[in-house]
């Protein structure tokens, strides 16, 4: 039996342990085994944070028998904490979430910084082989999360470096700044950028079997959102700090969802970069592109204006609508063969359809 009180220790400190890693200087990774690296450096500060917290019970705890505690918690079993009601419960179970997200954020911060102070060039990266369903889960997981984090958010805004000690490619637009994060994260799985972009292109036209997996397809269409949110957010120069609440979860912002998640151009514009989209950009297509932007920019932001206009109730009342509406559409692309007919479908939903999928994720994050 492990006291409630143990343990919430135990999750106050691994939370502390968790976000001092990415301070950690980072010694040589393994070429063959990246991702287990930085798996390892997280449990080792998970690891790291049991042992301080059972030092302040003078041993009475044996570690092993914390962890099965702790592994049992997670599947809802309570039976070996010590005074925990049912309202203590919901703490525990909240304050392992948290730390569980905690967790997730700094494999993140791990594999990214890494990647931007020395990229791996030397790894043997896959060109020819189909990608994967464990690999695309892994990418999708590794990308959104790394959406989340406020370094990468203010790094896609105006280009600051995650860190002092390391210095990232120079980019003029948000949108390249995210292709080259994508392009990290490809590689950190595992895999040459370009080839991934192709990959995900096949899938995406109804060319793979995993378009027929419903998670899949879910965690698809979620990284394709927080993809359009960060360039929406960052396109739009967001008050990062200001749109942040005090756990670091981002509140209500200006608008972070894209219509290109809607259109055929979803495609191209979430799939790993080519080469051609980071180097070569003519003066005539830059300037279209701003003209686009802008364009874009006024869109969403009138949407925005006019959901903040509208009374508590009204906004009460469009965000449920907003929610049958996300709803609605993901059925509607899962029963819709992929290729051409899916293709048709993301074309063919109206305006008024497209505001509330905006709003939908305008909130998601604060649901």
């Amino acid at each position: 039996m492990v006291p409630l009180s143990l343990l919430m220790n135990y999750f106050d400190q691994a939370c502390k342990q968790l976000l001092k890693l990415a301070d950690d200087e980072v010694e040589v990774v393994p070429s063959e085994s990246t991702l287990n690296w930085h798996r390892s450096r997280v449990v080792e500060s998970q690891l790291t944070a049991l042992a301080d917290t059972l030092v302040e019970y003078d041993g009475r705890f044996d570690a092993k028998v914390v962890q099965d505690v702790l592994r049992e918690i997670g599947v809802g079993n309570f039976n070996n904490v010590v005074g925990s009601s049912e309202e203590l419960r919901k703490t525990l179970v909240k304050a392992m979430e948290k730390t569980n997200e905690v967790a997730r954020e700094a494999f993140a911060r791990s594999v990214l910084f890494v990647e931007m102070g020395n990229g791996h060039s030397e790894r043997n990266l896959h060109t020819h082989a189909d990608l994967d369903r464990s690999t695309l889960m892994e990418y999708c997981g590794l990308a959104i999360t790394a959406m989340r984090l406020p370094e990468i958010q203010r790094f896609l805004f105006d280009g600051t470096r995650v860190r002092e000690n390391i210095k990232s490619e120079i980019f003029s637009t948000p949108e390249e700044r995210l292709l080259y994060i994508q392009r990290l994260m490809w590689k950190a799985v595992g895999w040459e950028p370009d080839t991934a972009s192709d990959q995900i292109k096949h899938l995406l036209e109804g060319n793979s079997e995993l378009m027929n997996d419903k998670e899949v397809m879910e965690t698809i269409m979620k990284y394709m959102s927080s993809m359009t949110v960060a360039a929406a957010n960052a396109s739009m120069g967001s008050d990062l700090t200001e749109n942040m609440s005090t756990d670091g979860t981002t509140r209500v912002v200006n608008v972070t969802y894209s219509e290109k998640v809607v259109t055929g151009e979803t495609i191209q514009s979430l799939s790993a970069p080519t080469s051609n989209s980071m180097n070569e950009h003519k003066n005539e297509e830059q300037s279209l592109e701003q003209r686009q932007q802008r364009d874009v920019a006024k869109m969403r932001q009138d949407i925005y204006d006019e959901f903040m206009s509208l009374s508590p109730d009204e906004q009460s009342e469009t965000l449920t609508k907003a929610k049958q509406a996300q709803n609605m559409f993901l059925q509607q692309v899962m029963n819709t063969p992929p290729g051409a007919e899916r293709v048709i479908l993301m074309k063919s939903i109206d305006f008024e359809t497209q505001k509330l999928l905006i709003i939908h994720k305008m909130c998601a994050t604060s649901e």
